[in-house]
């Protein structure tokens, strides 16, 4: 029908045209003809602070549920992604729309607070704390539906965005973070998970790409430890750890000094031999760098900290955003994400 009715359409506006064409040559000799309009101009490109608080505005968008304002962040081909999460990626804004509303039906007054922004070109990277409480349905990936617990959630997530050239549209996302923490958080899960989390700032903190050498170096110290990582070797892998470095590995229940990171490195090499980190981007960003990528490993050995006693012989493989703050040129924090829920799934841990 669509095809139908923009035939007949067509040969109307073609006639028209026609029809105007040829009383244009009718006249042109006893009158001029006005010159064409001159196309409308592009839209200047964003800068990268402009970036930063059209960001911040559209998560103002989602806390107040204004659904216009918040569909105008996204293009109309988005593509949105939950991480290892199960779910299918969305595509389309109303899609993305539809989305977020099954969200806020679970949880009516769930809310972003930023804590960091780091902007790179058309690429935004972000660490938000959701908070909210648990009052309607849920569901899941499975499509089956949780009843409402009355219990609160809070926890870090991930946001990676990728935006159009005039950067107000996000043409691209992928969220992550772990689907065990808030399922622990809702009494579901019964493996140990972080607490509810309340975030204690107000305004989250920027840092913008600008291509400095100490970007540069800070970045390739990062690549340099997970190629150490790669190669198994725990002791260069945590060279550029500050001595008081605090690890936020979000899957964990806790986080973890600089000297018991190096022995969780130990440990998963043990675990899994053939571990391997595949990174897709590495970048700067003021003392921050981001890291995307895939760990994929078999488990092969015992792995303690997730109560495996006996290899298991399965394959893992599971997306992460880590984010590294250096100082002095060292480690100095770090936040690592991914779904814990997929991993311990992959290893036959709890059901798919």
């Amino acid at each position: 029908m669509r095809f139908t009715i923009r035939t007949r359409l067509g040969g109307l506006l073609a006639f028209a045209t026609l029809t105007v064409a040829l009383g244009g040559a009718a006249c042109s000799s006893t009158q001029p003809q006005p010159a064409p309009a001159a196309p409308a101009a592009a839209p200047a490109p964003l800068t990268s602070a402009e970036r930063a608080a059209w960001y911040q505005a559209c998560w103002g968008h989602f806390n107040a549920k204004a659904w216009d304002q918040f569909k105008a962040c996204y293009a109309d081909g988005i593509e949105s992604e939950q991480i290892d999460s199960g779910r299918p990626v969305v595509k389309g804004v109303d899609a993305v729309l539809a989305s977020t509303k099954e969200l806020t039906t679970a949880f009516p007054d769930i809310r972003g607070s930023g804590q960091l922004i780091l902007v790179n070109g058309d690429t935004l990277v972000s660490v938000y704390v959701l908070n909210g409480t648990h009052t309607g349905p849920l569901t899941g990936a499975d499509g089956q539906s949780l009843p409402p617990t009355s219990k609160p959630i809070g926890y870090l997530q991930a946001h990676w965005v990728q935006t159009d050239a005039t950067g107000n549209k996000a043409v691209k996302e992928a969220f992550y973070a772990d689907s065990g923490t808030m399922m622990a958080q809702l009494g579901v899960n019964p493996a140990p998970a972080r607490p509810v989390m309340i975030s204690a700032t107000t305004s989250p903190s920027v840092a913008i790409a600008g291509g400095s050498p100490a970007e540069q170096r800070n970045a390739d110290a990062f690549k340099a430890q997970m190629a150490a990582f790669n190669s198994h070797d725990a002791k260069a892998a945590s060279a550029d750890n500050a001595p008081d470095a605090v690890f936020h590995e979000l899957a964990a229940p806790k986080d973890s000094s600089a000297k018991e990171s190096v022995a969780g490195l130990v440990a998963m090499f043990k675990a899994f031999p053939d571990a391997t980190l595949v990174p897709a981007s590495v970048w700067g960003a003021g003392d921050y760098v981001v890291a995307v990528g895939r760990f994929q490993g078999t488990n092969t050995g015992p792995f303690p900290m997730m109560g495996v006693k006996k290899a298991t012989g399965k394959a893992v493989g599971v997306g992460f955003l880590e984010i590294a703050r250096f100082e002095n040129g060292k480690v100095k924090e770090d936040w690592l994400f991914y779904n814990g829920m997929a991993f311990a799934s992959q290893l036959g841990l709890m059901p798919k």
